[in-house]
């Protein structure tokens, strides 16, 4: 405020932060990723398990994935219970980057994008003996937050297949010779 001389205010500025002041009364959506997913993505990728992702989540929160390691899963708390078995047990040391995140406010969805790094040195039940061979994979976790902040919703999208080749658990997948000569020899205009 500026006091004229005459003692009267005769300007008034004031120094307010309206799109935060909006949207904490619903009228403008929020400026930023909404805290609990973003807890989510790190504790659960560094094999955190349910007792800190929990947190995080909703207590009846689902996962799914189409990924064959991953088919059986249906709930985060299952879900936060295997990465904490292929991040600490299998992998021990592994780490994780994140490479983008963002978030639709629209659908209230939130979107990291991410690349997991492990070798596997540890025994963990259901998987093959330590190979010590290596894996670089990424993966893509939707998720859905619920009015109350809290995920209620995740869906991962990953190429197990590729990642199990990469540490040995499965055989590397390629054509079979007889499909590759077919279409060459289709391709070439030899026929049958």
């Amino acid at each position: 405020m500026h006091v004229a001389p005459c003692g009267k205010v005769d300007r008034i500025t004031k120094v307010w932060h309206s799109a935060w002041a909006a949207a904490q009364v619903g009228w403008t959506p929020p400026t930023s990723m909404p805290a609990d997913a973003a807890h989510l993505f790190h504790a659960c990728e560094s094999g955190k398990g349910w007792q800190d992702c929990m947190h995080y989540c909703t207590h009846d929160a689902s996962f799914d994935a189409q990924a064959e390691p991953l088919k059986d899963i249906k709930t985060m708390h299952g879900y936060a219970e295997w990465m904490k078995g292929i991040a600490v047990v299998a992998m021990p040391g592994s780490t994780y980057e994140l490479n983008a995140q963002s978030f639709d406010f629209e659908t209230r969805t939130a979107t990291f994008f991410g690349t997991f790094r492990g070798t596997h040195t540890g025994h963990l039940h259901g998987f093959p003996a330590p190979t010590h061979k290596s894996m670089e994979t990424q993966y893509v976790y939707n998720m859905h937050v619920a009015p109350c902040g809290k995920v209620d919703r995740i869906t991962k999208v990953w190429h197990s297949a590729w990642a199990a080749a990469q540490v040995g658990w499965t055989p590397p997948t390629s054509m079979p010779a007889d499909a590759a000569h077919l279409f060459h020899a289709c391709e070439s205009g030899k026929g049958w």
